[in-house]
């Protein structure tokens, strides 16, 4: 059976003054590792979010806007990739992306990183697959675990 695997970061338990790095340790191998099948990502920011907007106006496919988002396509060709993993942090130290969806070839919606990457998903995995996640996102301030229902 598939089901999902919920990583939450816990802020209660994340340094007031923490880097990107000590707030999403998880960030490098979840770019690299986890994100290799993936084709293209969409990036969901809030309208006043100007700067981070503009920002992926260079490199978006796709950009639209929903109401009070804007959601951003954007192939995952190795600059971009590199783009997301290496300009990823805000002047605070959070996530600048509201809500970011990756997509396998088939179009499926395989991973998630929502509220400013406080939670990530990954759906329609394996009870034995999801070990290997729940293991590479273990840390002080982040709670894993998986879910034996198919959501997507």
């Amino acid at each position: 059976m598939l089901g999902y695997v919920k990583i939450t970061v816990d802020p209660e338990k994340v340094k007031v003054d923490a880097s990107f790095e000590e707030t999403y340790p998880f960030w490098v191998i979840l770019c690299d590792e986890f994100t290799k099948e993936c084709v293209d990502v969409e990036i969901q920011s809030w309208q006043e979010e100007h700067g981070v907007i503009e920002e992926l106006e260079k490199i978006a496919d796709v950009s639209k806007d929903e109401g009070l988002i804007k959601i951003q396509r954007i192939p995952l060709k190795d600059d971009n990739r590199a783009f997301l993993k290496n300009h990823a942090a805000n002047k605070e130290g959070k996530l600048k992306w509201f809500s970011m969806r990756y997509y396998d070839n088939d179009g499926n919606g395989s991973i998630e990183v929502r509220d400013y990457g406080f939670e990530v998903r990954f759906n329609k995995v394996t009870g034995a697959y999801s070990e290997e996640v729940i293991q590479q996102f273990a840390n002080p301030h982040t709670e894993a675990v998986f879910y034996d229902v198919d959501v997507e």
